[in-house]
C-alpha cells in the first residue's frame, strides 16, 4: 500500500469517441476558443475534449453520438467536422486501435 502513495500519479482523460480512460499522452485535444473557432493541440485555451490519436472509429463514434457538441458545449458544424477530421487523421496513422494497441472495444467498425 506504501509503493502505491510513492507513484506520481498521472491524470486521465477519457476520449470522447470510445469512452476509455487513458493518459494523455496517446490523445489528442480538440478545443474551442472564445472566437468560437476550432483548435488541435494540448496548450489551446478554451473549453476541450479528448480523442484517441489517429483513430477513425473514435473520430467517427464521437460524430455520430455527437459528442463534439456535448463536451464542447456549442453546435460543431458539418463543415467544421470535416476540417477536424482531415486534420485529426492527417497527424497519425489512421488505425481502430486505441493508444495502447489494443482493439478498441464497444466501438463501431473497430
Amino acid at each position: 500500500m506504501a509503493e502505491a502513495a510513492t507513484l506520481p500519479r498521472v491524470p486521465e482523460r477519457t476520449c470522447i469517441g470510445c469512452r476509455r480512460k487513458t493518459a494523455s499522452a496517446g490523445l489528442v485535444r480538440v478545443a474551442r476558443r472564445s472566437d468560437g473557432e476550432l483548435s488541435v493541440g494540448r496548450t489551446e485555451p478554451g473549453r476541450g475534449a479528448w480523442l484517441c490519436a489517429g483513430s477513425v472509429a473514435c473520430f467517427d463514434a464521437a460524430v455520430q453520438r455527437r459528442a463534439f457538441g456535448r463536451a464542447l458545449r456549442a453546435e460543431v458544424s458539418g463543415q467544421e467536422l470535416g476540417w477536424l477530421r482531415e486534420r485529426l487523421l492527417s497527424e497519425g496513422v489512421s488505425t481502430s486501435e486505441g493508444p495502447t494497441g489494443h482493439k478498441l472495444e464497444g466501438v463501431v467498425g473497430a
